[in-house]
């Protein structure tokens, strides 16, 4: 059945999340649009940054498991240094869970853009002020 797959439908479904996903890591099991915050608590390893990854990914590009596309989307951790290295430019980040449609990643300005006009900026915890007037609509 595999060998019948075009190159792009291969892609596509190595590209499929929800498919491969471990059950608690797939938010489309628990109802994503009836939810407003999602805990992923684990150890090291467990695949935090990659559910994390996946789900800004499917947000950003309006994929239907993980509820209404988000236009913007708030990336945060404790410091600008961990949001970039661990979350975007991770093996488990953003920018590697992307095969088709990968964002282009402006680290001055700490924003992510998908062909599609969606946007990702990256915010620290050391500075909590700085999410003061932006709005978004997924963080």
């Amino acid at each position: 059945m595999l060998k019948r797959l075009t190159w792009e439908e291969g892609i596509d479904l190595l590209a499929d999340w929800p498919g491969w996903a471990r059950p608690d890591q797939a938010c489309d099991d628990i109802a994503p649009r009836s939810w407003r915050c999602w805990l992923v608590l684990g150890g090291r390893g467990a695949g935090k940054t990659r559910t994390g990854a996946e789900w800004v990914r499917a947000r950003a590009l309006g994929q239907d498991w993980a509820g209404t596309a988000a236009g913007r989307i708030a990336l945060i951790a404790d410091t600008l240094d961990e949001a970039r290295q661990v979350m975007v430019e991770g093996v488990s980040g953003l920018l590697a869970v992307h095969d088709r449609w990968r964002p282009v990643f402006e680290s001055s300005r700490r924003l992510l853009t998908w062909p599609n006009g969606a946007v990702a900026q990256l915010f620290s915890a050391e500075d909590p002020d700085s999410l003061r007037g932006p709005q978004f609509d997924a963080a």
